[in-house]
């Protein structure tokens, strides 16, 4: 009988410790699980994370090329609204020039810039007399006017057309002394452009 009991206890004894083992296994295995689990959301945080910042940054450099290029394109438009104003303005200004041209006013006009070649060319010869290499450009429609300007200039001089010089006036040259003296109502108008652009606030920044 003894022994029977001593036996039970023994049993009993092992069973205990099975049990004990078995539930020590169990919570080192669900701590392990815990741990696992818990190192592999942190990884996906971190990996989330860089996503969204690889994202954002992503995002970030579409915008600020939409932006640039939106406003490449905002300019260029600009740009070609100032030139297109520009030029008409211009045009319309050629066309009342070459319609004074065909005025009274013209005549005297060109006396005034024959007037100004001869002192230029005083000037630049410094007394030593005017060369006879003195050429003054015109128009073709302006050929008849050619004695009127020789008249006001008082030196000689030849002639020679210039089909580059479309609303009037007339260029002067002296290989002599080096100058060219342009008094086309081209030029002038065309020296108007950058204050046309400044006072007209078409100026693209």
């Amino acid at each position: 009988m003894a022994n029977e009991e001593k036996l039970a206890k023994f049993h009993q004894a092992i069973n205990h410790y099975a049990l004990e083992q078995r539930r020590k296994i169990e919570d080192e295995v669900a701590d392990f699980k815990n741990k696992e689990l818990q190192e592999a959301e942190d990884e996906v945080l971190v990996e989330s994370y860089h996503l969204i910042q690889k994202e954002m940054a992503d995002m970030r450099g579409r915008i600020s090329r939409e932006l640039a290029q939106r406003e490449m394109a905002g300019r260029r438009a600009l740009l070609e609204k100032r030139g297109q104003i520009t030029e008409e303005v211009f045009r319309k200004a050629a066309a009342i020039l070459q319609n004074e041209t065909t005025g009274e006013r013209y005549p005297a006009m060109l006396e005034r810039f024959a007037h100004r070649a001869r002192r230029a060319f005083e000037s630049r010869a410094a007394g030593r007399g005017l060369p006879d290499d003195i050429v003054f450009l015109l128009r073709p429609q302006d050929a008849a006017l050619e004695p009127l300007i020789q008249k006001a200039f008082g030196a000689p001089c030849s002639f020679r057309e210039d089909e580059t010089i479309t609303i009037g006036g007339l260029r002067a040259e002296s290989a002599a002394l080096h100058l060219e003296l342009d008094s086309t109502l081209d030029a002038l108008l065309e020296n108007q452009r950058d204050w046309f652009e400044e006072v007209s606030q078409l100026s693209v920044g």
